[in-house]
């Protein structure tokens, strides 16, 4: 899921306590994220849904492709007003995202030490 290449690439510039915080940030707001596209679904806001989508797709865009592609997906449904298959895009974010978010708890300890 994580994409530890790509993830050090992008970060490579940057100061290993910068990279703590990134990881941080994300993990500490994921799960609001998440709720927030649950919340839009339900009340089918496409509005909401495509920026919601659009926010967590950059922040997972240089994590894990897989989890930005599913985010895209979300994310063009809002912009086109589609509400077929959101439910299983945001299934397979539930399920993805506390994988990536594990693996990244993981990878942090690595510019800890």
């Amino acid at each position: 899921m994580l994409d530890k290449e790509k993830f050090t690439d992008n970060m490579k510039y940057y100061d290993k306590e910068i990279v703590v915080q990134v990881i941080d940030m994300f993990l500490e707001q994921y799960p609001g994220r998440l709720k927030d596209l649950q919340s839009d679904i339900l009340e089918m806001d496409f509005s909401k849904i495509d920026n919601h989508a659009h926010s967590l797709k950059g922040e997972v865009t240089y994590m894990s492709a897989e989890m930005a592609e599913v985010a895209r997906k979300l994310e063009f449904k809002g912009k086109e007003k589609d509400g077929t298959g959101l439910n299983e895009l945001l299934d397979a974010l539930n399920e993805g995202i506390p994988i990536l978010a594990k693996e990244l708890t993981e990878f942090k300890k690595e510019y800890q030490s």
